[in-house]
């Protein structure tokens, strides 16, 4: 069974609509008019995402918590019960960042 040499039917596939000018331009004028209220959409809910971001207090460039951008000049309470011991950091966390250069060594294969 082999489709080779065989076209569909042409009834399968109907002409295209056949637009005069008074169509055409009527469509053109539509189409115009919807991008126009597509662009003055977008450019509405690029306004608004501006204002809005631009009117927060967490508009600078820091996304980490940060005590002195929230207004808290003291550290906050301890839970009831907990003592400062077990509040304190691990002693082998440091404040400053260690930067450690490991060489990588790879192993050879042996030829076979």
């Amino acid at each position: 069974m082999s489709d080779e040499g065989q076209k569909p039917p042409e009834d399968n596939f109907p002409e295209p609509a056949q637009l005069d000018d008074a169509a055409r331009t009527a469509q053109k004028r539509r189409n115009l008019w919807l991008g126009l209220a597509l662009l003055g959409f977008v450019v509405l809910v690029g306004l608004t995402t501006f204002v809005r971001l631009s009117g927060s207090e967490d508009n600078q460039a820091n996304f980490y918590y940060n005590m002195k951008q929230t207004g808290q000049e003291e550290t906050p309470a301890l839970p009831p019960g907990m003592t400062p011991d077990q509040a304190a950091p691990p002693e082998n966390l440091s404040v400053e960042a260690e930067v450690s250069e490991e060489t990588v060594v790879e192993e050879e294969t042996p030829e076979q």
